[in-house]
């Protein structure tokens, strides 16, 4: 587990200098853009951490684009990507549509539903799930993943790197008003952050819902090889929670409120059932569709 020590001591270090930088880079992009702190904050952190790990995998010696998880042709990844994607899009929209009919989420009454404004919190969902895919994947299914394989073997490696990705998302998800704001505030984030984390029964189904969907992108990248479907999935999964979280708001008197957490709303124990049932679709449909999405069979492209 060398590797995974190597991973999670960069990305605790990029946390430590992208606190000690937050606040700097939030007055100087202050005077030119109206950008809240947690997502200065964050962004500061990530670049950090991409210098890092750009430093890391040459170390570790995960210079070849397989180690990343882009193993496939190119047009065959992309392909790939595209078609999981709608799949992504497919199963998240099944989660919503069960948020909508138990009144767990409802109309924002603050959101006009037309064309237009569909369109536009479409793009932006398309936008950010791509972004946000992209990029966690190949620290996670594609680096992280490569590295712990060498030592631990594929299992090891997706039961090591799930945990990690769920933990990770709690941060930067707290706001801090701009009036409280200052050096120190870098260091408030962090601590705010992952504060919930000491009361695990407060925070313990957002954490299952992230933990569950983390071991079935991993599950993806042991049974192909590669990062093409992790991305399609995650950035269709992405895409229907941006236009939940545009479109919609908490319905708290629902009757089956129990199933979707405080923590925003939208994740729960409900992605329990939905994400075990989806890695049983995928472990059983296996011979269908990993040779395609593994490059088995050969393809001209």
């Amino acid at each position: 587990m060398r590797a995974f020590l190597w991973f999670l001591g960069a990305i605790v270090l990029a946390g430590l200098l992208g606190a000690t930088l937050a606040y700097p880079a939030y007055e100087l992009t202050s005077s030119f853009a109206d950008w809240a702190f947690h997502r200065v904050a964050s962004r500061i952190a990530m670049l950090i951490l991409a210098l890092m790990l750009f430093w890391l995998c040459r170390r570790l010696n995960l210079k070849r684009k397989q180690d990343l998880g882009f193993g496939l042709p190119w047009r065959r990844f992309l392909t790939v990507c595209l078609l999981w994607g709608a799949i992504g899009i497919g199963t998240a929209g099944l989660g919503a549509a069960f948020l909508l009919a138990a009144h767990l989420r409802v109309a924002d009454s603050a959101f006009a539903v037309t064309v237009p404004s569909l369109a536009h919190i479409f793009l932006v969902g398309v936008a950010s799930g791509l972004s946000v895919a992209l990029i966690e994947e190949t620290v996670f299914r594609g680096a992280l993943h490569s590295g712990v394989e060498r030592e631990s073997g594929p299992w090891m490696a997706a039961l090591s790197s799930a945990p990690l990705f769920a933990v990770l998302h709690f941060f930067a998800k707290v706001r801090i008003p701009p009036a409280d704001l200052g050096w120190g505030s870098g260091f408030d984030l962090l601590l705010l952050s992952f504060a919930p984390l000491r009361h695990p029964a407060l925070v313990l189904d957002a954490f299952l819902a992230w933990l569950i969907v983390g071991l079935i992108l991993s599950l993806t990248r042991v049974l192909t090889g590669n990062i093409a479907v992790a991305i399609g999935l995650h950035a269709g999964w992405v895409v229907v929670l941006r236009m939940l979280q545009q479109g919609t708001q908490s319905g708290g008197a629902s009757a089956h409120s129990a199933w979707v957490g405080r923590f925003d709303g939208l994740l729960g124990y409900w992605m329990l059932p939905w994400g075990i049932a989806i890695a049983a679709a995928l472990w059983l449909a296996r011979s269908a569709w990993v040779p395609y999405a593994s490059g088995a069979r050969a393809s001209s492209l």
